[in-house]
């Protein structure tokens, strides 16, 4: 009962596979075949060793106030309480060659938050559930991060799938995949430190209902039709494929940096 009440909290705010995870520092556990596939086929007006022209260094968010904000919008205002610092005597799990966006700092509080409700009840010491939130990345980090992730972004374009819409460090600049070019806008740029909406759903073959052509929907209740598996999908798109409209959103929405940047 526990395992369960802990893994429901997490469905909440879990990422489709191939996207960054918690503690993840490892290439292609953050970005799946986007990684091997990376050069064929694309061009960057800006290398990933270079910074944009409108690089900026972002300022600490203020986590609390986006815990606030996010609880409020599932309309549970009281869970923006529980604790997000990291217990003492807690690790980090990430290093100075980790890659992860912004969205992670974000992703590692709520973490956080679901190791103490976990040590509450089962009487573990929270130094071992909880972790020292990410720090900002080096510049060369982040324009790492940054490449991969529109690299990986015009793949889904280009395969007729929902880009990623975690938050990039700063302007990616345009992508050129066989012959196409699609805008910083295009590969999800909201501005430095902005998500750009809702994640999409990932749908695999796991999710198909055995002996019948209906698959089951990650944290939603009901089916879908007529869609194909091993790709991401809207809500929206899902919806139309015959999921119940006006279920609860059970999807992370990564909040934006509130914090002043500074250049």
């Amino acid at each position: 009962m526990i395992h369960a009440m802990y893994n429901q909290r997490f469905e909440v705010f879990e990422r489709p596979p191939g996207q960054t995870a918690a503690g993840s520092a490892d290439f292609a556990a953050l970005f799946g075949d986007a990684a091997k596939t990376a050069g064929q086929g694309l061009t960057q007006s800006t290398p990933a060793d270079a910074a944009p022209a409108a690089q900026t260094s972002l300022g600490d968010p203020d986590i609390q106030d986006w815990l606030n904000s996010y609880y409020a919008e599932r309309g549970d205002p009281d869970s923006a309480s529980i604790p997000w610092q990291p217990a003492a005597g807690a690790g980090s799990n990430y290093n100075a060659d980790s890659l992860y966006g912004p969205d992670q700092i974000y992703t590692q509080a709520l973490y956080n938050q679901n190791g103490y409700l976990f040590a509450t009840q089962t009487g573990m010491n929270p130094a071992n559930l909880t972790s020292q939130l990410p720090p900002i990345p080096s510049e060369a980090v982040q324009n790492e991060y940054d490449h991969l992730l529109a690299t990986q972004n015009a793949e889904r374009l280009a395969s007729g799938q929902p880009i990623d819409t975690a938050a990039y460090w700063s302007d990616p600049g345009p992508v050129t995949l066989n012959g196409v070019t699609y805008t910083s806008q295009e590969l999800g740029y909201a501005g430095p430190g902005q998500s750009s909406g809702p994640e999409p759903i990932y749908i695999s073959i796991g999710h198909q209902i055995p002996g019948t052509d209906k698959f089951s929907v990650p944290g939603y209740s009901g089916t879908v039709t007529g869609i194909q598996p091993n790709r991401y999908y809207t809500l929206q798109q899902l919806e139309q494929a015959g999921l119940q409209v006006g279920q609860p959103d059970a999807q992370y929405h990564p909040g934006s940096w509130s914090a002043t940047q500074s250049s």
